[in-house]
Order: structure tokens, then sequence, then C-alpha cells
């Protein structure tokens, strides 16, 4: 699906109509694989990582890299990735994901999650990420959605996008959320070194990592699934917004 990079901003439902024609509700899992790549790659791209090596790789900064290496592996476990029938009903993984989505959502899930019914297990994906960015991330909630948002507007809209030359933020924060969104492979020890002045140490920077290539994620998942992006995306306070 080259639109998820080329211009992952126009993507919507119609974009995933010929993987529908071929693989029926199948098309939720290339769904998955490809949010998935998307994600890992990141990573792989935003810690020096090298993905071809990965967890054996020796390069850039030694302690993020095995931290990043460490919570790869940890999100990859707890994933159920085989190929068999997803014993849980539609029901029961709605009940057990619930209270992560209404407070994701802000109000009762109702509907939001119904495009689901026959691949129940994406509604465990949507979980383990909601638990990941509520529960375990180091960052407050004013800065994950400050990435998300730097995600959502550095999103590529054509190839020169993803591909060319631009002038990215001055906030190091920004700058990083900025460049892992349009080419993380450009990512350098310089703009590392701007977050460590600005006062990140190695976890902070793991988790900045970890946002941005969640945010890139979903960015692509919920526009090809048709769903709420504030299942994800963390809404601005009344104050933010003012």
């Amino acid at each position: 699906m080259r639109t998820a990079y080329t211009a992952p901003a126009h993507l919507t439902p119609r974009d995933l109509v010929p993987v529908r024609a071929v693989a029926g509700d199948g098309a939720f899992d290339y769904v998955l694989v490809l949010g998935s790549f998307h994600f890992i790659n990141r990573i792989a791209d935003l810690l020096g990582v090298d993905p071809e090596a990965l967890p054996d790789a020796l390069r850039r900064f030694e302690v993020v890299r095995r931290l990043g290496v460490r919570v790869a592996a940890r999100l990859l476990a707890r994933m159920d990735l085989a190929n068999r029938a997803y014993a849980p009903s539609y029901e029961s993984a709605l009940g057990s994901a619930a209270p992560l989505v209404e407070r994701a959502l802000g109000r009762p899930v109702g509907d939001a999650l119904a495009s689901f019914r026959s691949r129940p297990k994406m509604i465990e994906v949507l979980a383990l990420a909601l638990a990941e960015r509520d529960e375990r991330s180091t960052l407050d909630r004013a800065t994950l959605a400050r990435v998300q948002r730097t995600v959502e507007d550095a999103l590529p809209r054509s190839l020169e996008d993803s591909t060319g030359f631009h002038a990215r933020p001055k906030d190091p924060v920004e700058a990083f959320a900025f460049v892992g969104t349009r080419y993380p492979a450009r990512t350098t020890p310089a703009m590392v070194d701007a977050l460590r002045r600005a006062g990140y140490d190695d976890l902070g920077v793991l988790d900045l990592a970890i946002a941005i290539a969640d945010a890139n994620n979903w960015a692509r998942m919920y526009r090809l699934l048709d769903l709420a992006p504030e299942l994800l995306y963390i809404r601005p306070s009344a104050q933010q917004r003012a």
C-alpha cells in the first residue's frame, strides 16, 4: 500500500477496498502488519538501531538502544501474533477494553469499535496501545499531545513531503517528531543531544521515540479503518485549547 508511505495524510477506507476484495475481513490483519512496520522501523531509526540486526546492533547511544530493544521485545511479547483463531468474542474483548477506550474517547464506547466485530483481536491491540501510553510512559500528557499533534501536522501529503528537505521545528521535541514522521532515517545524534539539553534522559528519549512511532502507526490505522482519531490521540485540555 504505497500511499501509506508517500501520502498517509490522504489515506481513507477506500484504499483498503482492493485488499478487502482479496482478503475479506483479513484486511484488518494487513492494516495491523502495516502499522506495526511503521512503528518498529521508527523505533529503530530514531534510536539508531540497525533493523537488520535487532537486537544485536552496536550503534549510536548504548543505553537508549538497549532500552529500545527491551521495549520492542516487551510490546511484541504481549501481542498474539500466531496465525490461529482468536478465542475471545467481540463482546468479551470489548468488555475488557471498555475502561481504557472510554477514558480515551471521553464517552461510552457505543458502536465506536463496531467495525472490529469480525476481528475482536484488533480491540486487544488498541487496548495494549492505550495501556502502554497511559500506564507506562514517563511523558506527561501535554508532551504526548504535542508529539501527536506534530506527527499529524507533519504527516506526508505527497512523495515530496516524505523525501525532500524541509525546515523543521526549532523545538527539539517537535523536531524529533517531525523528522521521525517525514524521514526517520535522517535522525541525527545532534537531535538527540538537543533533547538531552532540554532535560530528557535515556528513558525520556526512549519514550519520545515510542510516542512518535505509535502516533505514526495510529495515523495510518484510524484513517484506513475509519475510526475516531481521539481513540488514541490525547485531546487538549480546555487550558491548552485556549
